[in-house]
């Protein structure tokens, strides 16, 4: 053991690059006991199930990811001792004919025919893979709110190999540059077929929403998670057909779920991404023996090319090195560490720039900036990393002494290449050129049983780079710039003034490396203190992230001329948007006049996402968009205007709220819009029911009995109605109403007068002398086909006890099919009470009748001058008359001192 360990540090000694954080070439004197390549790693590891500590029971999961349950739970874990697994999908979004027809696409797969088992059983190990983007997806997507390519393809690259994840990646940006240039025909054809794929991108867009990946989910990012895993079926099944394991018949391979499995389990790319574990194992097959990526075999590659016989070339030894290297799972120290990280690195990225198919996801915005390792990052990783292990004090000394060093309770731990590929992941997709020690606690998530931490969030120093690549002026600018930003984090206003002059000429509108503000950061956390403070101070409430990144190069791409109102839109504070919107934040964001601009407005995103409103900013937004003409932004506002809560229903409801909504349903004339404003005016109106009509209470100063009800006997009046003798007599029609007194007036009181009724029938004027000889209604019998007839005489010989009985008998009989003709003769006849009563039927039922060709010709056509029915007000009040209404019934519910009593 002491002669191999020679060997192996003479080798490092001859590669130790400086690292930038020194005693690199000290640091090897444990290599030999900390390199762990296949052959021993065989031995240590043969079995397929990882087994945890009792420590490790007290893991608590992420409740950010997809279906993540807690570890305790005894469903999940099959017993005590083992890992917990991801779950089961009941629901894929791709069906095993769309599986079958991806799998025909290269015609290099398809030499013999997959029966269906074998096809299900691919299906259900695909769909763990799906299961581990998603959940990555989901916690990036934290950090915007919102779902979007580049949330997947970070993903991809997170949980995917890097031979698999560049194959696809690649699929993705052929598929997605498909759709963009297929604009022609895009009414004609499908997603999916505009993509060139054979997965339903609906159906992965529609799996999305409903796992809850993000808030918002852009439909691109649908595109790039169907292509990938279309493209994952394809690189899966070429690997079972290229293994030696799957038995032939001339040339044909025999499918079957058993020679499935086996093949996989010998693909250590493939095996520990397709099992049940939620932790992801990498870098190993179902034997434990470690391998490299082919992309990454520098063996095997440089006796390929040629290229022993280059200057730049390496050794097979050296070669041998490398590799063992990046397939080392333990460390002695952050020294060590530091030395195979630099060196790792050294050789990953000119790989990378040399060949392009390389799937090592290097940062390279700049070939003057390259990715490099903070010194917490590789203490972080050599705490997960520094693992049960026996260290030399010093091997020199004879008898040799050794000391016990701290344990870690994971059996098996993941190569150092697999931690690299996954924290420059996180690098990468943060947009910064240092790796960190929160990317390493990431990557520790992922690649470890029962670790977890929260997902990383947005902040000023996450791009925070002071390269040793910048002068010292510069590199003393980023570290003042940084110190206010923290300054002004730290929620002091004394310190405002002092933090201004650390940020530079910007000032309080300085922006960070990720083309960010101090007002845009206080949105995203929501601290409306904080953002109250720095509006104060002078901060443009309406800056913008810029759209270059030569000044700022860790913008994100989704992020370009977002403000301040966008980021608090996005995350859902509500408290701040309300405090933007008072100080006048453009909800239209960077957008101008006539400028051309495709980012999303934070309108767009509020109404897009169902952000809870509250009224005033709900009001605000929609007078805005009135003002601008944006009926899809209008349908939209309309929509959310039911998650408005009731006891935000104030007095601007009213004064403000209902004039720009009648104005709308009176100017639009869209059915869309309509049907949503009906649906809002029945919401405000209530459930209570229509304050009902009562009878008056009004006795007559005289009667007679009935018995001389059109007696002829003792009569002294005679009514003539459609040419026929009607007897009354004068001492009880003078007293009954005003009408019949002037009738009566200046006849002679000797003569039998005669009084001729036109526009009345017999039958209706015999009911009018029935009420007033009975002196009450209660002895009428009306049928329904009488009432108007009789409502009209009640309100021609003002008698009002008799109107308003006829008005309840019409407020008892009436429906959608006759509410609009007895509104209009109740218009008409100016029956106030019963035409409020109507409007009150109108309002609760208005998203039936809306839908009826008399209601709307009622709301919007104006009704011919010569129409018997017509009268000056019906038609252009008509709304008018609705609006009042309706503003005095929310009074009465929710406004009054009474407050729920209806009115």
């Amino acid at each position: 053991m002491a002669g191999k360990g020679k060997t192996v540090v003479r080798t490092l000694e001859d590669l130790t690059l400086d690292s930038g954080y020194g005693g690199a070439a000290d640091s090897v004197r444990s290599s030999s006991v900390s390199l762990c390549c296949s052959d021993t790693h065989q031995s240590l590891h043969g079995g397929n199930c990882w087994h945890l500590t009792e420590s490790m029971h007290s893991r608590q999961n992420s409740l950010d990811t997809v279906n993540t349950v807690l570890a305790e739970d005894t469903e999940i874990l099959d017993g005590s001792g083992q890992c917990a697994k991801l779950p089961e999908l009941e629901d894929v979004p791709w069906s095993l004919g769309e599986v079958e027809g991806a799998l025909r696409r290269d015609e290099g797969l398809m030499v013999g025919e997959p029966p269906p088992e074998v096809l299900a059983r691919l299906s259900a190990l695909i769909s763990r893979a799906l299961v581990r983007v998603a959940r990555e997806a989901q916690r990036l997507s934290l950090r915007y709110a919102k779902c979007t390519k580049h949330e997947i393809q970070s993903a991809i690259k997170m949980v995917l190999s890097w031979t698999i994840s560049v194959n696809c990646i690649t699929a993705a940006v052929s598929a997605l540059s498909l759709y963009n240039i297929s604009t022609s025909d895009k009414f004609s054809r499908g997603k999916s077929a505009r993509c060139g794929l054979i997965f339903s991108v609906g159906k992965f867009f529609r799996w999305m929403v409903d796992s809850r990946v993000a808030q918002r989910i852009h439909e691109h990012a649908a595109i790039y998670l169907a292509a990938c895993m279309e493209s994952l079926f394809r690189d899966v099944f070429s690997r079972v057909m290229r293994s030696a394991l799957l038995e032939r018949d001339n040339g044909i391979p025999k499918f079957s779920p058993a020679s499935l499995e086996q093949a996989i389990n010998s693909d250590s790319e493939i095996w520990g991404l397709l099992q049940p574990y939620q932790h992801l194992i990498c870098g190993k097959n179902s034997s434990g023996v470690l391998s490299l990526p082919e992309s990454l075999n520098l063996h095997r590659d440089q006796q390929r090319s040629g290229r022993g016989s280059e200057s730049h070339g390496y050794s097979q030894a050296e070669l041998r090195t490398l590799e063992q290297s990046l397939l080392a799972t333990r460390v002695g120290c952050v020294a060590e560490l530091s030395d195979l990280v630099s060196r790792a690195m050294h050789h990953l990225q000119p790989l990378h720039i040399k060949n392009s198919s390389n799937g090592t996801p290097v940062h390279q915005k700049s070939s003057s900036m390259s990715l490099h390792w903070e010194p917490e990052a590789l203490y972080t990783l050599c705490y997960f990393m520094h693992c049960l292990q026996m260290e030399w004090e010093n091997p020199n000394v004879e008898p040799s002494k050794v000391t016990l060093h701290m344990e870690r309770p994971f059996i098996v731990l993941p190569p150092l290449m697999e931690w690299i590929r996954v924290a420059i992941a996180h690098t990468e997709h943060r947009r910064s050129f240092s790796v960190d020690s929160d990317d390493v606690r990431q990557a520790a998530r992922l690649l470890l049983p029962g670790v977890d931490c929260e997902p990383r969030q947005v902040k000023a120093e996450d791009c925070f780079c002071a390269t040793r690549k910048l002068d010292a002026a510069s590199t003393e600018a980023k570290f003042l710039q940084d110190l206010g930003f923290r300054m002004l984090n730290c929620g002091r206003t004394d310190l405002v003034k002092q933090a201004v002059n650390l940020l530079g000429p910007d000032g309080i509108n300085s922006m960070s490396e990720q083309g960010m503000t101090p007002l845009m950061y206080a949105c995203v956390r929501g601290d409306e203190a904080m953002v109250q403070m720095l509006l104060d101070a002078g901060a443009d409430i309406n800056s913008e992230v810029p759209s270059t990144v030569n000044k700022h190069p860790s913008v994100y791409p989704e992020t370009r001329q977002g403000t301040p109102l966008t980021f608090a839109v996005l995350h859902g504070h509500v408290p701040v948007v309300q405090l933007l919107l008072d100080n006048r934040a453009n909800v239209e964001g960077a957008l101008q006049d006539g400028a051309e601009n495709h980012t999303e407005t934070p309108l767009q995103l509020a109404a897009a996402a169902g952000v809870p409103w509250t009224l005033h900013t709900w009001l605000e937004t929609l007078c805005s968009c009135l003002m601008q003409h944006r009926r899809p932004l209008i349908q939209g506002l309309l929509k959310d205007f039911s998650g408005i809560q009731e006891d935000e229903y104030t007095e601007e409801l009213i004064t403000h709220g209902l004039p720009i909504m009648f104005q709308i349903l009176r100017t639009s004339k869209n059915e869309v819009i309509s049907q949503q404003l009906s649906v809002i005016f029945t919401q405000c109106y209530g459930p209570f029911p229509i304050p009902k009509l009562t009878e008056m209470k009004k006795k007559q100063t005289s009667r007679l009995d009935p018995h001389f009800l059109n007696n002829k006997e003792i009569s002294d009046v005679t009514f003539l109605v459609e040419g026929k003798p009607f007897y009354a007599h004068k001492v009880l029609l003078f007293t009954a109403s005003a009408r019949f007194k002037s009738l009566l007036q200046n006849r002679p009181a000797a003569e039998n007068t005669c009084i001729e009724i036109s526009h009345v029938k017999y039958s209706i004027f015999h009911l009018v002398m029935q009420y007033l000889y009975c002196g009450g209604t209660e002895t009428l019998h009306i049928r329904n086909t009488d009432v108007m007839e009789l409502l009209s005489a009640a309100k021609f010989f003002q008698l009002e006890a008799l109107q308003r009985h006829c008005e309840i008998i019409c407020s008892k009989n009436i429906t959608t099919e006759t509410c609009v003709d007895l509104y209009k003769h109740a218009k008409f006849l100016g029956a106030l009470e019963l035409t409020a009563f109507i409007e009150g039927y109108f309002l609760k039922n208005m998203v039936l009748l809306i839908e009826l060709e008399n209601f709307k010709q009622l709301l919007y056509e104006q009704s011919p001058p010569e129409s018997p029915s017509s009268c000056p007000g019906t038609y252009t009040d008509i709304l008018h008359d609705l609006e009042k209404t309706l503003a005095t019934r929310i009074h009465s519910i929710h406004l009054s001192t009474s407050k729920g009593s209806v009115v």
